[in-house]
């Protein structure tokens, strides 16, 4: 059974093109639309944002990651907007245009505006990838098949924010991506698909961000397919439970925290 489907995805262009990229080689005849979301988190403004990336990162990394994002929005304009090439994408736009799939802008998803967009495409089950945005009630509760969320943490643990930092700054010797339902509770929801990667004393937060987000895409294409395989027979989705009893939840780092990530062997880069 294929199911018609919307993707919410960060407006970010060093990593999740790639997941997009491959998320749509399979699924672009079946994806309604995408909702671009800001880097923001929470009520955050984008120059709060930034402050806080500069206090945890420090000038060097904090710079060269602006400066990288920079080049993907320059070379966006250039290669895949002038140019219209989309042999490689430097934007999630780019990306949905090489598939011929439509895009919102950034705007408020549990809007009344945007849920009528969603019932009028007839989407029937949302994939949230690095997405900023709370799911509310309403949303979820017209979303036939559901909301899945991709995670960069083994759940239950490392809920909240940058669990790639997080699983490094404790010294974890794996880390992991979870893709799970959404509910009311933020990283709360059963989960679909859970897969594990190795982490080694000489990784940096660079290596590790890129092998979750590869993986990230494996267990996205997986979750989509147990989802649509069980809507074809009518079953209830297989899932695993996402224990809150043995949760652990982290929010934006301290000076003392990247202290203690260095500690570990680690850099940024």
């Amino acid at each position: 059974m294929t199911l018609t489907k919307y993707v919410f995805i960060q407006d970010e262009g060093a990593l999740l093109t790639k997941v997009l990229d491959k998320y749509l080689r399979d699924y672009a005849d079946s994806t309604a639309g995408i909702n671009l979301q800001p880097i923001t988190q929470a009520k955050k403004t984008f120059l709060q944002t930034l402050g806080d990336f500069y206090r945890i990162y420090g000038p060097v990394y904090f710079f060269r990651k602006c400066w990288q994002q920079g080049w993907c929005k320059v070379m966006g304009k250039v290669v895949n907007d002038l140019m219209g090439s989309t042999k490689k994408c430097y934007s999630i736009r780019a990306v949905a245009r090489k598939y011929g799939v439509p895009v919102t802008g950034p705007c408020d998803v549990n809007s009344e505006e945007f849920l009528a967009h969603l019932r009028e495409k007839g989407v029937e089950f949302i994939v949230s990838i690095s997405g900023t945005q709370l799911y509310k009630k309403k949303l979820r509760e017209q979303t036939k098949y559901g909301i899945v969320n991709c995670h960069g943490a083994l759940l239950p643990k490392y809920r909240g924010l940058m669990p790639s930092f997080w699983t490094l700054a404790n010294g974890e010797k794996e880390g992991g991506v979870s893709v799970h339902f959404v509910d009311a509770k933020l990283d709360n929801g059963p989960i679909v698909v859970q897969k594990k990667y190795r982490i080694w004393a000489h990784d940096t937060l660079e290596d590790v961000m890129a092998r979750s987000k590869d993986l990230a895409a494996e267990c996205i294409l997986e979750c989509v397919r147990v989802v649509e395989d069980a809507a074809a027979r009518g079953v209830e989705c297989p899932v695993m439970e996402n224990d809150a009893s043995k949760l652990t939840h982290f929010s934006t780092p301290t000076a003392e925290d990247v202290r203690r990530f260095r500690s570990h062997g680690h850099r940024f880069s």
